[in-house]
């Protein structure tokens, strides 16, 4: 009887004849994570149609008749494809199986105070056609972008690591309409297993590498859960990204390796876009900054208004942000700077040759050290 028989033959029973997930482990030669990981994945498990073995019940809408059984009958079903997408996006059996022969130490070396960020933004993992390729040229992107980061922390031997998801990490289906559908590689479900996977990827290079390892996740325009073109559902925190973070945070949680167990998760407050993290006595504010009007420029505007109506940021000294895929850095008011990083998706041809120019691909990276921000990059 495998593992997974044999848990779910144990909970099929009473309460009192069950064993302990430590007693099941010693069965079977296993930690009790383990044992946990396996009940998680089952407790996951979704009933399916007796005739449409690949659609979960949740997920259909009407019954008629089409397809035709062996007694010469026809069954038919009427089902939801976003809602199936939703739900395929909301299992991390690939993140479990990414990290169960994973288990590296934590760094614990530090030579400063030294805060490292990684900046990431805009993968927008699923857009292709682009004259930078599609969804493989960015994973390879991202992920050369994390080994240079690894390099220059290794040197620098930070006492702290951020990495962030400034939103965006997916293409989405909904966000030009007409146009995403036939220039997409990869359909909702795989832009959000793939994000994921890449995710935990960089995550098990760089929690290795300080004593403190930081996820910041914010939600985004291309990570919110759309029934059409720009048509939300629910509130801000309704967001793929968003999701994704709870994951990697579950799977972390329970993950065998002590630098994915040390890793901290930051998002915002309910309701809210922006995440704030103090770090080195400097506080940071994480927004993706699609809600500024006046473009790139707009966003000094933005954070005032935040200043007056007290949002969370309000009092920062850095507010980082995303989504004009276009790396700039300003002051704004006395003492606090405003940095906008570069994206790590394709490219954004349509704007190129609109504008007649284009940006630097890449993560932007810097450090805080001293309560200011130095030695900023784009890997």
């Amino acid at each position: 009887m495998t593992l997974d028989e044999f848990i779910a033959d144990n909970d099929s029973k009473p309460q009192n004849q069950r064993l302990s997930n430590v007693e099941i482990a010693e069965r079977y030669g296993t930690s009790e994570t383990s044992v946990r990981r396996h009940r998680r994945k089952l407790n996951h498990t979704t009933a399916t149609d007796t005739f449409f073995k690949d659609l979960p019940n949740e997920v259909i809408t009407s019954r008629g008749a089409s397809i035709r059984t062996e007694d010469g009958s026809w069954q038919k079903v009427s089902w939801n494809p976003l809602k199936l997408a939703i739900m395929e996006a909301q299992t991390y059996d690939d993140l479990e199986r990414a990290i169960s022969s994973y288990s590296e130490e934590v760094f614990r070396e530090p030579t400063s105070e030294r805060i490292e960020i990684f900046g990431g933004a805009d993968e927008q993992v699923g857009k292709a056609l682009e004259s930078g390729g599609g969804s493989a040229e960015t994973v390879t992107r991202v992920m050369s972008s994390a080994h240079a980061f690894a390099l220059r922390v290794q040197k620098t031997k930070p006492s702290t690591i951020v990495m962030t998801d400034l939103g965006d990490g997916i293409e989405n289906m909904w966000n030009v309409p007409q146009h995403q559908l036939s220039t997409n590689d990869l359909s909702l479900m795989d832009q959000v297993r793939t994000f994921r996977r890449l995710q935990i990827e960089v995550l098990k290079i760089l929690a290795p590498l300080a004593p403190n390892v930081i996820y910041v996740s914010v939600p985004s325009n291309h990570g919110q859960v759309r029934t059409g073109p720009k048509a939300a559902v629910g509130g801000v925190d309704n967001d793929f990204g968003i999701e994704v973070s709870f994951q990697l945070e579950d799977v972390c949680s329970n993950a065998e390796s002590p630098a994915l167990k040390n890793i901290q998760f930051v998002r915002p407050e309910k309701f809210m876009e922006t995440a704030v993290l103090e770090v080195g006595g400097v506080k940071l504010a994480f927004n993706h900054g699609h809600r500024t009007s006046g473009g790139i420029n707009g966003h000094d505007k933005w954070w005032a208004n935040q200043d007056h109506g007290r949002m969370p940021g309000w009092d920062a000294d850095i507010l980082v942000v995303a989504h004009y895929h276009t790396f700039k850095v300003e002051q704004s008011g006395d003492g606090r700077w405003i940095i906008c990083v570069s994206a790590s998706e394709p490219s954004s041809d349509y704007f190129a040759l609109a504008q007649g120019k284009r940006s630097k691909r890449g993560v932007t990276c810097f450090a805080i050290e001293g309560g200011a921000w130095t030695d900023l990059e784009i890997l």
